[in-house]
């Protein structure tokens, strides 16, 4: 399940892997979930969540991670979903940060999803917000979060400490192994990766020709600006 393996590369050589408690508890009660059918969900939903261990001589699976859309499939399937309603907003939060805070008395919940400039750079600060929000939430309705599950939008829980962090998906399967491995560890770098090779047609090629051809670098290279703009014109110009 979600291309576990015995070994994992990384620039230094392979690792051993090694499963955290974590994870195996998120692992299964994902399995469980996808097994039902409740949801909907489909092993390309989740991503395994890799660290080098201090001593980097091991790479451990840390935790799994649920992409937004499964959690909006989640949701779609819950008697009590996340209210719209309950959502109140605060531009002036702590340290200039724009706070998305969700209030249910009737489920019990109380959640905020926050964004600056400290752990999100994309262009669009109010949506990822409110993603976080959205997806804290229904991870807290559905019980996920309760077995460790995370959403892809926690990108700043992911960030690189000491260890490097790594994060790969059953949807790597959509492209070449060896070109997967060069995507971003950052989880919403790769998301911005991926989208630009699927709106180019699903062909790294011609991804990396446009790269080339506007900033010299290839898709793998590219900033998380360069990205950005990438993406408006690509969806400009496909609408």
């Amino acid at each position: 399940m979600f291309n576990e393996k015995t070994v994992e590369h990384t620039k230094d050589g392979d690792k051993p892997v090694w499963q955290s408690p974590k994870y195996i508890a998120a692992k299964e009660k994902a399995i469980e979930a996808i097994n039902s059918g409740k949801y909907g969900l489909t092993e390309a939903d989740f991503w395994i969540l890799m660290n080098l261990t201090a001593k980097k001589d091991k790479m451990a699976y840390s935790g799994l991670i649920i992409s937004h859309n499964g959690c909006l499939k989640i949701n779609d399937c819950l008697e009590s979903k996340f209210t719209p309603s309950c959502v109140f907003f605060d531009k002036d939060g702590y340290k200039n940060s724009l706070v998305y805070s969700y209030c249910n008395d009737e489920q019990g919940i109380y959640e905020v999803g926050e964004v600056s400039d400290k752990n999100c750079s994309n262009a669009y600060p109010y949506a990822m917000a409110y993603k976080r929000l959205f997806d804290r939430v229904v991870l807290k309705l559905s019980k996920f979060a309760y077995s460790g599950i995370m959403s892809d939008s926690e990108s700043d829980e992911f960030a690189q400490s000491e260890t490097e962090t790594y994060a790969t998906s059953p949807s790597r399967s959509k492209f070449k192994p060896n070109v997967y491995d060069t995507f971003s560890p950052d989880p919403e770098i790769k998301a911005m990766q991926e989208e630009v090779i699927a709106l180019c047609k699903g062909s790294v090629d011609l991804a990396n020709k446009a790269a080339k051809k506007n900033y010299g670098v290839d898709v793998w290279n590219m900033t998380r600006e360069q990205l950005n703009t990438t993406l408006d014109k690509l969806n400009a110009k496909g609408a």
